[in-house]
């Protein structure tokens, strides 16, 4: 075969040969936007990553992404040093406060520019727009990532597009909700979701009269003179486990990635009880039929988005229902991520540590207009690899402002006498060595950090990522930590040590 014609996507190795015949990354340079700093890793495997945007800092962001790869990192949190648990403050300041900064060092590079953020936000828009024609957008516009964002959307489309949603599914204004009616209806405990929101943040599990109130108290203060008139969808709630798929638009075809177990309100890492917390690839028991239930939805999805414009990279949340051994024997879709998700890293680690093409690199060709083959797509999808290990993230439990005095840092780590034993460096999994080794990463606070919001104080604010080549979860429930990694996360907070102190000003800071 020659190189002409031969396909980027048999291997990592291949790609990146074929990446520098064709000239695909020359006379560019490629600028990560988002909260979390290593999650730009996804990209580093196949492209060089000039400058990254982000919320978070940390040493790995330091010691990797800025000395080893050679990167420029502009953090909020490092110029503030402050870790809210709030996303508006960079997603709405940032660009805003420290855009001169960013442009001066853009402006310094001859190449085209080209951002890759997790998703977009309109200050970005904005910034791309007044700060240079010649800045270019590897994402959907805010309008297009909204529409199929939109909880609701997906539900009104269900029947024409032949997928599974929950049973006795329905849509409902928040100010006509009525609590008798709903629980006689659902049987008990049911969902509300609203329609834009992430990561498990609009999503209530109604149990009791207490929940419904508190819910309908918050909604009132977050959305005010918008309350009446939200409209959300309301599902029975169901009692397996969530599971999650992940695939790109990409040519015309829809590029998939395997099925993974996601983790979900878990005590020992958040305490909110619909707020996700990770992903386990390594528990294997899906059984065959779901599986293949799920990659069907995923493709006709896809195409009823890609035929509705959307491009690039998505990912679907799936809800399901259990036999009496704890398997999971329906699965329904809960609703769709149009942007960058939070496995988008761990796959395209996993995968390039395969010599496997990650599929972050379709979302980037998909925008770049590379040529990529709709048979070479197809034969990529029949020879997927079974991803392993698991990510998990680690919030704080208590509301509260907090330093963080103590040992933990950023690296790799094996479990040695019941504790963590760093043993070197490391961003993510690619870095172990072995089995036994597990990653302490994305954001590890330092000394100096304040965690919670400088005057009201949060909870479940992320303080890491922990991320290991073996199942984390219980076998025999998938909803839950196994007694091992309870262990390992415990041990983690108390090297964090999380200790109260006083209010910082942001605005004393420079």
């Amino acid at each position: 075969m020659t190189t002409a014609t031969a396909s980027p996507l048999r291997s990592l190795s291949a790609l990146k040969k074929i990446a520098h015949q064709r000239r695909w990354f020359q006379g560019k340079r490629f600028v990560y936007y988002g909260a979390t700093a290593c999650d730009s890793h996804m990209l580093s495997h196949f492209l060089p990553v000039s400058a990254v945007i982000c919320d978070d800092d940390g040493d790995e962001v330091r010691t990797i992404i800025e000395n080893a790869w050679g990167a420029k990192v502009f953090s909020y949190e490092r110029k503030k040093r402050v870790r809210h648990g709030d996303p508006e403050p960079f997603e709405m300041f940032f660009l805003h406060d420290e855009g001169d900064r960013i442009m001066k060092c853009i402006g310094e590079w001859d190449d085209d520019v080209c951002f890759v953020p997790f998703s977009t936000t309109p200050d970005l828009q904005e910034f791309l727009f007044h700060k240079g024609r010649h800045l270019r957008l590897l994402q959907n516009p805010v309008i297009v990532q909204n529409y199929f964002d939109y909880k609701a959307r997906l539900a009104w489309r269900a029947a024409k597009l032949g997928i599974p949603i929950p049973p006795e599914s329905s849509l409902g204004f928040l100010g006509s909700l009525n609590y008798e009616e709903l629980t006689q209806k659902y049987g008990g405990a049911f969902v509300v979701q609203v329609p834009l929101s992430s990561a498990g943040m609009g999503t209530d599990i109604i149990r009791s009269k207490v929940d419904f109130d508190n819910m309908v108290a918050e909604k009132q203060e977050m959305l005010e003179d918008r309350f009446d008139r939200t409209q959300v969808k309301i599902t029975r709630f169901l009692p397996g486990p969530p599971l999650n798929c992940t695939a790109s638009i990409c040519n015309g075809e829809i590029v998939l990635s395997p099925p993974c177990v996601q983790i979900v309100g878990e005590p020992a890492l958040t305490p909110v009880q619909t707020q996700h917390s990770g992903s386990d690839f390594s528990l294997r028991g899906i059984p065959p039929e779901i599986r293949k239930q799920m990659i069907d939805t995923m493709i006709k999805v896809g195409r009823w988005m890609g035929g509705n414009c959307y491009r690039g990279n998505f990912g679907i949340d799936f809800l399901t229902t259990t036999d009496k051994s704890g398997v999971p024997d329906a699965v329904f879709v809960s609703e769709i991520n149009a942007r960058l998700v939070s496995e988008s890293q761990y796959m395209a680690d996993f995968e390039a540590m395969r010599d496997v093409v990650p599929l972050s690199f379709f979302h980037v060709a998909e925008f770049m207009n590379y040529e990529i083959r709709p048979e070479d797509i197809l034969r990529y999808n029949e020879a997927l690899p079974e991803i392993e290990g698991s990510n998990l993230i680690v919030c704080t439990l208590e509301e509260g402002i907090f330093r963080c005095p103590g040992t933990l840092k950023a690296g790799r780590y094996v479990w040695r006498d019941n504790a963590p034993l760093w043993i070197g460096p490391g961003i993510s999994l690619s870095d172990t060595k072995n089995s036994e080794e597990f990653v302490v990463t994305s954001g590890v606070p330092c000394e100096d950090l304040v965690i919670g919001h400088p005057r009201y104080g949060y909870l479940d604010i992320p303080l890491f990522n922990v991320m290991s080549r073996e199942s984390v979860l219980d076998p025999n429930d998938w909803k839950r930590l196994n007694p091992k990694w309870q262990s390992i996360i415990h041990a983690l907070r108390n090297a964090v040590a999380l200790a109260p102190c006083p209010p910082r000003s942001l605005k004393d800071l420079p």
